[in-house]
């Protein structure tokens, strides 16, 4: 009874043995066709709970390439349309100093009238641009909402929101993928300052050939401005350069502040309530002033740049002989160039973002290959290695069979 235990236990082990060693050899060669030293929890536990955080990690990092690669497609559709925008503004303003001229004849104004709408309508489809899905590029979060539309009296309403749509490029960068429409084309900085300039003819306006020319108002405290009007007449003296003097007479909300005042060209005008101890004080600063000259100043911290293309269509047909008319041709101008100035700043402000999507980007890159490099490190398999190991596991597995088969016919008849 004891020798049958022995044997059977004896063959029991070398039957688990043979296996052991064929499961060995089973698992190398598993290793050898998918290139892979841990395929599972078991063949590894330690490092199988790395490589599952650095696949997290290459996850995560894949979420935000895409990320950033919707941010770049939108950002390079807005980069586009404002540079488009630029071009626009740069010929609009073309055809207003052409329009200033006073030898065109009153067919060149009218030709130059229709290219001035078509150059309106082209500013608003850029200001109506879509991305690649369809969104509107300048309606803020209300991308489904087409940002500009002309009312029945010819003025440009916007109809998006003044916010901007985010993109999460990092666990903790977001970047901006949208401008507000408001905030590039309804208010561009007023380049006067803190008042805008309105011209009329005849009484209370501008005198025959009057060149006046606004070229500054400001308060320091906008809060509180009021229309102010501005009237100037010669003083009948001259400056000690032979220049002749000018007086003028100032009016805020329609209340007379100041009745006559010598105006000085360096200084301009520069008023403060004498009766209030911390009133605003306005400066204002004018050029090509005639005798007999009035202006109106309605405050005004920024423009739409459609209104003012609008003025110069109003104007374009009115006679070369009106001051006002070239004077509001002027203010145009003036316009154009505040309002390329600033989608210039905002077309750099786009440029900023994309390069750090860029170097954001990189890093990810960076850090994707160095998770691939510790990945691969633990997980892939060192061919030369698991080559060797698979030989000595033949060996051993050739061995431990032939000493199977001659345990097998082992047997007590063979004494007897």
């Amino acid at each position: 009874m004891i020798n049958r235990v022995s044997t059977a236990s004896q063959y029991q082990n070398l039957t688990s043995n043979l296996m052991r060693k064929q499961g060995e050899l089973n698992q190398t060669n598993g290793q050898l066709s998918s290139g892979k030293r841990v395929e599972t929890a078991g063949d590894d536990p330690v490092s199988s709970v790395t490589i599952q955080n650095y696949r997290q990690q290459l996850t995560q990092i894949d979420q935000y390439n895409s990320a950033i690669t919707l941010a770049n497609n939108r950002l390079q559709t807005m980069e586009t349309a404002i540079a488009g925008v630029e071009d626009n503004l740069g010929a609009t303003k073309q055809k207003v100093l052409g329009m200033i001229n006073g030898a065109m004849a009153s067919n060149d104004r009218t030709a130059f009238k229709d290219e001035l709408i078509s150059l309106r309508d082209g500013l608003l489809e850029l200001a109506n641009s879509r991305d690649e899905a369809g969104n509107y590029v300048f309606a803020g979060n209300q991308s489904d909402t087409k940002p500009f539309m002309e009312a029945t009296d010819g003025s440009m309403g916007y109809h998006g929101d003044s916010q901007s749509r985010y993109a999460q490029i990092d666990k903790s960068v977001n970047v901006k993928t949208s401008l507000p429409g408001d905030q590039l084309f309804t208010d561009v900085p007023n380049s006067y300052g803190d008042y805008r300039p309105v011209f009329s003819d005849g009484a209370g306006g501008l005198t025959d050939g009057s060149k006046l020319h606004l070229l500054s108002a400001t308060t320091t405290d906008f809060s509180t401005s009021e229309d102010i009007q501005v009237s100037f007449k010669e003083s009948g003296k001259v400056d000690k350069d032979g220049n002749k003097v000018m007086q003028y007479s100032l009016k805020i909300g329609g209340k007379d502040v100041v009745p006559s005042a010598t105006y000085d060209p360096k200084l301009g005008i520069v008023y403060k309530d004498p009766a209030v101890a911390d009133s605003a004080i306005l400066n204002l600063k004018f050029d090509g002033i005639s005798s007999g000259d009035s202006i109106t100043l309605k405050p005004a911290q920024t423009i739409n740049i459609f209104d003012s293309i609008q003025d110069a269509i109003d104007n374009a047909e009115r006679p070369t002989s009106s001051p006002a008319a070239e004077a509001n041709l002027q203010r145009v101008i003036d316009d154009l160039d505040s309002g390329f100035v600033h989608m210039n700043q905002q077309r750099s402000e786009v440029g900023t973002i994309m390069q750090q999507v860029d170097r954001q980007l990189e890093q990810h890159l960076d850090f994707e290959l160095t998770l691939n490099q510790a990945q691969s490190g633990l997980e892939d398999l060192d061919y030369s290695k698991a080559i060797m190991d698979m030989n000595q596991q033949m060996m051993a597995l050739q061995a431990s069979q032939q000493a199977f088969g001659q345990t097998k016919q082992l047997s007590l008849f063979n004494y007897i």
